[in-house]
């Protein structure tokens, strides 16, 4: 008997295959919404519930769409679909309770485990498409910006997930949410003012993990597109820039 064919998870017949011109915007975005807005337990009232949904919405959309431009297999996009909506729903759902009432239970800041997956996937899923391309053009340069860009989101939410399964905070004291972020960005860029650590052996080794991870991606990745682009100039017969 033949083994039933194993469907694809990318098949790369998205209709927004290669839209990362359209990814790289929202993802600005959504670092700049997780930098400014707080959607842990420290958002008091209403007003910060709803900003937390808007920021779930903003960085569904985010992750949703770099698995659609990355080619994602449409039922591996349903299920991806599902997920974000689920999540969004559940924050807003607190944010009309807290909106109604005053007593509520505060939120947690750990990020659901297929949030968590979703945003680990979707740099990957990203650089996984770019390879693919033979042509390095706009469209590719804004794809490696965008999984570039996605890697901070990603140790984010690892960031807080470790937070709230670790008896001591993060960093040593409550922070909120936004801090969190900014500490991603800081580390991925390798930058490290040092006002926030780390304060646990885990927490420290997930973030030397996020600054060897840009790094690698910088060195490798980008060096690969450079390498693409010289041979696609030599093939043009273009001469090389001294």
């Amino acid at each position: 008997m033949r083994k039933p064919k194993r469907k694809p998870i990318f098949d790369d017949k998205s209709r927004l295959l290669d839209h990362f011109g359209l990814l790289l915007c929202v993802t600005v975005a959504s670092l700049v919404i997780l930098s400014l807005v707080d959607i842990g337990p420290r958002a008091s009232g209403a007003s910060g519930r709803w900003e937390a949904t808007l920021a779930s919405i903003l960085v569904g959309t985010t992750l949703l769409l770099a698995l659609r431009a990355s080619g994602l297999a449409r039922r591996w996009q349903r299920i991806a679909d599902v997920v974000v909506l689920v999540v969004v729903a559940s924050v807003g759902s607190l944010a009309v309770i807290s909106t109604l009432s005053d007593d509520m239970p505060a939120p947690s800041t750990a990020a659901p485990v297929l949030v968590v997956i979703l945003s680990i996937v979707a740099p990957i899923a990203v650089v996984r498409r770019l390879i693919q391309h033979r042509e390095v053009t706009r469209g590719t340069l804004l794809g490696a910006i965008s999984g570039y860009l996605l890697l901070p989101i990603a140790f984010y939410y690892m960031f807080l997930t470790l937070s709230s399964v670790m008896t001591a905070p993060y960093f040593g004291d409550a922070q909120p949410t936004s801090t969190y972020m900014y500490f991603s960005l800081t580390t991925i860029t390798t930058t490290g003012y040092g006002d926030v650590t780390a304060s646990t052996e885990l927490g420290r080794l997930l973030a030397m993990t996020e600054a060897v991870t840009g790094q690698v991606y910088l060195v490798t990745f980008v060096a690969m597109l450079v390498g693409l682009f010289a041979a696609n100039r030599g093939r043009a017969g273009i001469m090389p820039l001294d």
